[in-house]
């Protein structure tokens, strides 16, 4: 099967982000849910400057203050990737609407007692622009007679906007949990430093939920994106790594550096049906011996890295409800996640057979 008929087959599969929240500024009751039911309202931001989706439509993003203002959780939202024509007819969340987290339950989910981000006020930023969140151009792809229309790859630009509100508008936290899943994986790995810049004396931990490792031959897709760029520009502003280095590797070895007292982890199943489907389409059947490499890798290097890697080919374990439920070697996601974000001790936990030297095919 050619590489094009197998991106057309699996476009279903991949768009399997949950609904979208809300933005001047507005306040509204994610997916139509009655506030007096003692669901939050979130505050809707609509950015000044030059922001905006793929297609020219609008961005914003959402507040929720929780009953704690000294935890804050900052999550950036997935939803599949744009690199070529294929990918950018249908492959990723091309908007913001009023109603963006209409599905997310999970840690979404403020009324449960057992959600640890229970008390935490959140910025959820939205994604509409196919870069992962670190893009800084407009890009065509195709053939010019196919009248393919530009994509603004403006991911970076609507992350500063951002955090240019949370600067001036979110009280100092504690305790800071930046966090994403999918593409917003890699958003919360690249902007945390920035994120945590704004709150330096706060407890961090980073969270990547289903996001690892990027796209095959990531670097290549880096620069359609002017991502490396963007990149470049936020790493050497701290100066703690080679900033011309921009693997995943360096990424997390830059913000241990910046930040050698943070936690980070990720987390994921071990057959990700969505994650799989992405790599080869951008050129690999190997998604699963290079995210257990990368994950092994990470633990050698960083001190304060944690993996809890799952049997099964779910996608997004945070932001669905079965994020109470699954465990791996008699460990509870919902208690690992719990425990990391409160500062306890936890060991990285790996299916049986998920180690690499395991791995197999």
């Amino acid at each position: 099967m050619s590489r094009l008929v197998a991106a057309l087959a699996v476009c279903g599969l991949l768009f399997v982000q949950p609904g979208a929240p809300a933005g001047g500024t507005d306040a509204v009751s994610p997916g139509g849910n009655d506030p007096a039911a003692g669901i939050a309202e979130w505050v809707v931001i609509r950015p000044d400057g030059e922001t905006g989706c793929a297609f020219g439509t609008s961005y914003q993003f959402f507040y929720r203050e929780g009953p704690d203002p000294s935890k804050l959780m900052v999550y950036f939202q997935g939803g599949g990737a744009c690199w070529n024509w294929v990918s950018c007819a249908g492959m990723f969340d091309q908007t913001v609407t009023d109603h963006e987290l209409a599905s997310f339950t999970g840690i979404f989910d403020f009324d449960n007692p057992a959600n640890p981000f229970q008390d935490y006020s959140v910025v959820f930023v939205p994604y509409c622009t196919g870069d992962v969140h670190v893009g800084d151009t407009v890009a065509q792809y195709g053939e010019a007679s196919w009248n393919a229309p530009a994509v603004r790859h403006w991911g970076y630009r609507n992350v500063t906007a951002v955090v240019d509100w949370v600067r001036g508008h979110v009280p100092h936290p504690d305790r800071l949990v930046v966090t994403g899943a999918s593409a917003g994986s890699y958003g919360a790995l690249f902007h945390a430093p920035n994120v945590a810049a704004l709150f330096p004396s706060a407890d961090l931990t980073v969270i990547g939920d289903s996001g690892v490792p990027l796209l095959h031959e990531y670097p290549r897709i880096l620069d359609q994106w002017g991502a490396r760029r963007v990149l470049r520009e936020l790493w050497s502003s701290h100066r703690s790594v080679d900033a011309d280095e921009v693997t995943l590797e360096a990424a997390h070895e830059h913000l241990a550096r910046l930040r050698p007292d943070a936690t980070i982890a990720q987390i994921t199943t071990d057959r990700d049906g969505v994650q799989t489907a992405f790599y080869i389409i951008s050129g690999s059947r190997e998604w699963r011996a290079a995210t257990l490499a990368l994950l092994e890798s990470l633990e050698d290097r960083i001190p304060r890295f944690r993996a809890f890697v799952l049997a099964g080919g779910q996608h997004g374990l945070m932001r669905t409800d079965a994020f109470y439920s699954l465990e791996e070697n008699g460990v509870s996601l919902r208690d690992w996640i719990e425990s990391l974000i409160t500062g306890k001790p936890v060991a990285s936990q790996f299916c049986k057979g998920c180690l690499r030297s395991q791995a197999g095919g």
